[in-house]
């Protein structure tokens, strides 16, 4: 049981490690294989960029999830201490609406992916399925901040 609960827990950072090891065992055989041997694996390339597709989203979720984005804190800092949390609040608001932009257009970047893959034959909506899915995830993780900085804010407001 304790397995599984580490899976849920960590989910986006095993998957996204999982997708860089595939993705950089497959381009080191790539290479060695084109440089050395001289010849390649006809999926190689396409498995590593589709790969890196999910790598980059799921490290974004992975982001939101553990706060690491980069931000400007020196700004918020110089701000007076009740002011903060609002700040803090319209900057959730604006990334809850950049996931919602990021869950539609994903949606229908998926929806509309209806080719299958050169080399490795796999439908393309498979591959674009993580960008809505990471706009979700980021979403959900946004929404924790979102009440947290909101309860911050109203507790500043009582306490003044």
């Amino acid at each position: 049981m304790n397995i599984v609960r580490f899976s849920v827990k960590y989910l986006e950072e095993i998957l996204s490690g999982v997708f860089m090891v595939l993705m950089s065992l497959t381009t080191f055989t790539y290479v060695v294989g084109r440089y050395i041997f001289g010849s390649t694996i006809q999926w190689a390339e396409e498995f590593s960029r589709y790969a890196f597709i999910w790598v980059v989203f799921l490290g974004a979720v992975v982001c939101t999830k553990q706060k690491r984005h980069i931000s400007i804190d020196s700004l918020v800092r110089a701000l007076p201490g009740r002011v903060r949390p609002w700040v803090n609040l319209a900057a959730d608001v604006l990334t809850l609406a950049l996931m919602m932009i990021i869950i539609w257009y994903g949606a229908r970047l998926s929806y509309r992916a209806t080719q299958i893959t050169a080399t490795l034959k796999v439908p393309q909506y498979l591959i674009y399925l993580v960008v809505p899915c990471s706009g979700a995830l980021g979403f959900l993780y946004s929404l924790g901040d979102f009440r947290q900085h909101l309860r911050e804010a109203l507790t500043e407001r009582r306490g003044n």
